[in-house]
């Protein structure tokens, strides 16, 4: 079989869609609903940077640009369409980018977890929402590192578990939604994901070379309880995108690593989708 033809001879496993390149290394879906899921969420992180695709201070000129984990393949057409200047690869486990896109912008199948082989050092390298994604964070930051030109950047944009709630005495108890991110947690753990691991970053960055590292933290309410147009649409998305990745998340996780049955896993996320709708309930997640 050709390494073309492999690439698309996805898994199918409790009627969700995965990648077949480097198979296992991800264990969340590659299928329509997850791609609308991954573009929702593209949405509420460039809400979040009051419409900007990027923090980091980079040159409008910008040359050589790597988005790792591209998923879709919004971010690296959008920022090739705003960066006409710039050659931007995005890379993926996952086939699942258009075919139509802008002239500056390729992609490129490939696993950010085994030795990165680019002919080009790059001036940008970005990544987002890869906190189930990479396995050695360390090892990530070398790699990165070895692939920048010097005065080049860096820019993860991460998710991090657990799930907050504002209110007190809401534990993993009484609450349905604080059991299932521990239990994310947990399960995530023995294939070897720290979902946690995006809040102790900076040591790691120090350890592979980078200087001047800049660490922003922001809320991503759950629902429209917070205050402000912008956090009310804000909270919207991360509903949404929290809907659809209950059942990404857990399906295979709880399934495979936790033993439970399907049944079980349904009702459970049943339970965590009605509690993200009550009114008396202020979930958050942290970017």
């Amino acid at each position: 079989m050709s390494a073309t033809s492999s690439v698309f001879n996805f898994r199918h496993e409790n009627g969700r869609r995965y990648h077949a390149y480097a198979e296992g290394q991800y264990p969340v879906p590659n299928d329509e609903t997850e791609m609308d899921r991954l573009d929702l969420q593209h949405h509420a992180f460039r809400l979040t940077l009051d419409g900007k695709l990027y923090r980091a201070p980079i040159p409008e000129n910008i040359q050589h640009v790597l988005d790792v984990g591209c998923g879709t393949g919004i971010w690296s057409i959008e920022f090739a369409d705003e960066h006409p200047s710039a050659r931007v690869l995005g890379t993926d486990l996952s086939p699942i980018q258009p075919a139509q896109v802008p002239p500056n912008c390729e992609f490129l199948i490939d696993d950010c977890e085994q030795e990165w082989i680019f002919h080009n050092q790059f001036d940008f390298i970005h990544t987002r929402a890869m906190v189930a994604a990479i396995k050695d964070w360390n090892r990530f930051f070398d790699q990165a590192y070895a692939n920048l030109k010097p005065g080049g950047y860096l820019e993860c944009q991460e998710l991090v578990f657990p799930i907050r709630c504002m209110d007190p005495g809401v534990t993993a108890e009484n609450s349905p939604l604080m059991r299932w991110s521990s239990l994310f947690l947990e399960a995530a753990k023995k294939i070897g994901i720290d979902g946690a691991g995006p809040r102790t970053l900076t040591p790691k960055l120090r350890d592979s070379g980078f200087v001047d590292i800049n660490l922003k933290t922001y809320k991503w309410p759950v629902g429209k309880w917070a205050k402000g147009a912008k956090f009310k649409l804000l909270g919207r998305f991360v509903f949404e995108d929290l809907m659809d990745w209950l059942p990404s998340s857990s399906l295979k996780l709880f399934t495979a690593i936790l033993g439970w049955s399907r049944d079980e896993v349904e009702v459970f996320l049943s339970e965590c989708r009605a509690e993200a709708k009550r009114k008396d309930r202020h979930f958050y997640g942290e970017v």
